[in-house]
């Protein structure tokens, strides 16, 4: 069994602790990081209080790998997409903000690169006058390819332990 902690797999016994609110399986070493510790016979049929008693364990959800969300950016010249896609079907920038239900003010500004568009002026924007106004970003953390050649992703792989 492997630390969900520092990766290092467990010799011993395994002890579950409580870690801001998520229950792990942790080494000895990492036990410490946590509350509610439990030991673990590596070898028994689950959890054990400190009487000895065996406690129920609780079945793992999910089980896959952590993948990020695909991230968009709107594109850079995002205010000449709009103003020619406005041009080209020949509205007004009061036209157009009469189609959105938004301020002709707004439209200006968005068209001058004054204001900053949120997700839903985005939508709109593409729907009403049919373009792409977002590109898929390359950022955000990659766990997948950690340096770990396990299968199972732990937090060590993710965080640093700052130690004292």
């Amino acid at each position: 069994m492997i630390c969900e902690i520092c990766g290092k797999t467990i010799q011993g016994k395994v002890f579950n602790v409580r870690v801001e609110g998520a229950n792990v399986k942790v080494c000895d070493k990492c036990s410490r990081f946590g509350t509610d510790r439990q030991s673990w016979s590596k070898f028994g049929k689950g959890p054990m209080s400190s009487d000895g008693v065996t406690l129920p364990s609780k079945p793992r959800i999910g089980g896959g790998s952590i993948r990020p969300k695909e991230e968009y950016t709107l594109v850079d010249d995002y205010h000449l997409i709009i103003k020619d896609a406005r041009e080209a079907k020949g509205w007004s920038q009061k036209d157009l903000a009469r189609k959105m239900n938004e301020k002709e003010s707004i439209i200006h500004h968005i068209e001058t690169e004054g204001f900053s568009l949120s997700n839903e002026l985005t939508q709109k924007l593409e729907k009403i006058l049919d373009i792409k106004l977002k590109e898929k970003s390359d950022e955000g953390i990659d766990i997948s390819k950690s340096k770990q050649s396990l299968k199972e992703t732990t937090i060590g792989d993710i965080i640093k332990i700052k130690k004292k």
